[in-house]
């Protein structure tokens, strides 16, 4: 399958933060989880992609806890800066023989920025849940100086996947 026709068969858009997605679950069922932030639902999932001519997830996070879900194409890489400061970079994508995995938790509060990898396909696509609930407000978009000068040691992965 190519790009275009998983867009197309999945109803994909653009996504403000970079690729392309659509939300599938909402638990409008159950009753609201109340958090600091508000009151939230107790999930919500996403499918979401990465091209190459969309390739770059930038540098954000959230409050709520994710864990990404690889489905199809070439890898995705994952960059995390934990609030402790620590870096950690992951691939989820299907060679599981050489390190990869299919599933990625990242707790709320962690940076996380992604990158489609090299592999056979121009399209890396994943889903992710997420808990409590994502809203729209609970996304922190940051800025390349913001996280510089809170984790300068970081700062090539920093300059290159963070909006200046």
């Amino acid at each position: 399958m190519t790009k275009d026709e998983v867009i197309e068969l999945l109803n994909l858009e653009g996504h403000f933060e970079g690729g392309y997605f659509r939300q599938t679950f909402k638990a409008t069922h159950r009753a609201p989880v109340i958090t600091e932030y508000g009151n939230r639902t107790s999930m919500t999932a996403i499918y979401y992609m990465l091209s190459r001519d969309n390739n770059i997830d930038h540098f954000h996070t959230k409050h709520s806890d994710g864990i990404e879900f690889y489905h199809m194409g070439s890898p995705i890489t994952y960059h995390m800066i934990h609030p402790d400061g620590r870096y950690e970079k992951v691939v989820v994508g299907p060679d599981i023989k050489n390190g990869q995995q299919l599933q990625l938790a990242v707790a709320g509060g962690t940076y996380k920025a992604a990158e489609l990898s090299l592999g056979d396909y121009d399209f890396g696509l994943v889903s992710e849940a997420v808990a409590p609930g994502w809203e729209p407000e609970d996304m922190i978009d940051v800025s390349a100086s913001e996280l510089l000068k809170k984790f300068p040691q970081h700062s090539k992965v920093i300059q290159r996947l963070a909006r200046s």
